[in-house]
């Protein structure tokens, strides 16, 4: 596994806990709030480029980790 990827594991594991609890701690869900962890962040992470893109603005430097 490589350092990018684990990160990635890392930061999807740390918002989909902060949903989870967000969500009053539900049961048998694990599954669920990883997927919704994994699509929000991969869209915050496509934010910045796509944004750019539409203003002429430059796109942000890809950030480390």
């Amino acid at each position: 596994m490589s350092g990018q990827q684990t990160s990635t594991e890392d930061a999807i594991r740390h918002w989909a806990h902060a949903l989870w609890e967000e969500a009053g701690c539900p049961e048998g869900r694990a599954e669920e709030f990883w997927h919704r962890a994994r699509e929000q962040l991969a869209l915050a992470d496509r934010a910045p480029q796509e944004f750019a893109g539409e203003t002429g603005a430059a796109p942000l430097p890809e950030r480390d980790g």
